[in-house]
């Protein structure tokens, strides 16, 4: 059955914003199966030619079956996977190969992209307590990694990666957030297919070593694609089509507390007082968001 996710833009059902919340759950876990991985000598990019490709290959037949519906939209289809795509892909390798904590911030930097992409593109209003949340998560982010020191280090093309990263993240949104008649599956799904094309292309560049796993390995890798990636995605891409793009990209910042205190209370990992500061700001940025009512949608026309 397909679905109309754009009815309107200022209509936004709170099981969005408790799908976004959950995704952001999910997300902040990630680094738990990413480190397993790791350390049975995957990359990021071997995790897109497998995890990601293997539920990309599954998706197409069912991208397919409902080519009718998204027909008319078949640009804003293939821009939602090259966006998606990029994003996995991107993020994916900065976190494995580079500084996480840097990786994190210039990811985590997507509330101003969604901020100036959701007015820009969808002539969406920010009222004061919009920008004061997009302000207390910059600043949060900015508090927790140490300030004006984490740039005393010179710029790596990890960084690079994942500042683009951020920016094709919001860019998906906000497709996703134009698209009317691209039923959710399709939507869903095509972030894989996106992600594996995107890794395919890195091939002429970069040749990834993927060891020989067990089959319990295998099992576990399968278990991430088809679980925990997937399931992920389908949350993520629920809660930013029926949610603003600047108001969504404010909610998925809780991911990075998330990622933070389950890194301390799994891994052992400590905190210190930015740290701790620049959480709080992030979880009230998120607070303010997720209380706060939709925008009028006379005030969001053009």
């Amino acid at each position: 059955m397909t679905t109309d996710p754009v009815r309107n833009h200022a209509e936004e059902s709170p099981l969005a914003v408790v799908s976004l919340v959950c995704s952001g759950i999910i997300w902040g876990f990630a680094w738990w199966p990413l480190k397993i991985f790791a350390s049975q000598g995957l990359d990021g990019h071997a995790i897109a030619l497998t995890a990601y490709a293997l539920v990309g290959v599954v998706s197409l037949p069912f991208i397919l079956r409902e080519r009718r519906a998204w027909r008319t939209e078949f640009h804003l289809l293939l821009l939602i996977g090259l966006f998606f795509g990029l994003a996995n892909f991107l993020f994916t390798w900065a976190l494995m190969v580079g500084s996480v904590v840097r990786s994190m911030l210039l990811f985590f930097l997507l509330p101003a992209w969604g901020v100036i992409g959701g007015r820009l593109f969808l002539k969406e209003k920010l009222g004061p307590r919009r920008l004061l949340a997009v302000a207390l998560c910059l600043g949060g982010v900015f508090t927790i990694v140490g300030g004006v020191e984490v740039f005393n280090e010179p710029i790596t093309f990890a960084d690079i990666t994942a500042f683009i990263a951020g920016i094709a993240y919001t860019a998906a949104g906000i497709t996703n957030r134009a698209a009317r008649a691209i039923p959710m599956a399709s939507r869903t799904l095509m972030s894989f297919v996106g992600c594996t094309v995107v890794a395919l292309a890195g091939l002429a560049v970069h040749t990834p070593e993927i060891p020989s796993l067990s089959a319990s390995g295998w099992g576990l890798l399968c278990l991430f694609a088809f679980v925990w990636l997937l399931g992920g995605t389908l949350l993520t891409t629920y809660g930013v089509t029926h949610v603003q793009a600047s108001r969504a990209a404010v909610l998925q910042v809780a991911e990075l507390l998330i990622a933070v205190v389950s890194a301390v209370l799994i891994g052992g990992e400590s905190l210190s007082v930015g740290e701790y500061v620049g959480g709080a700001m992030i979880l009230s940025a998120t607070l303010i968001e997720a209380l706060s009512p939709p925008a009028d949608p006379q005030a969001q026309s053009s």
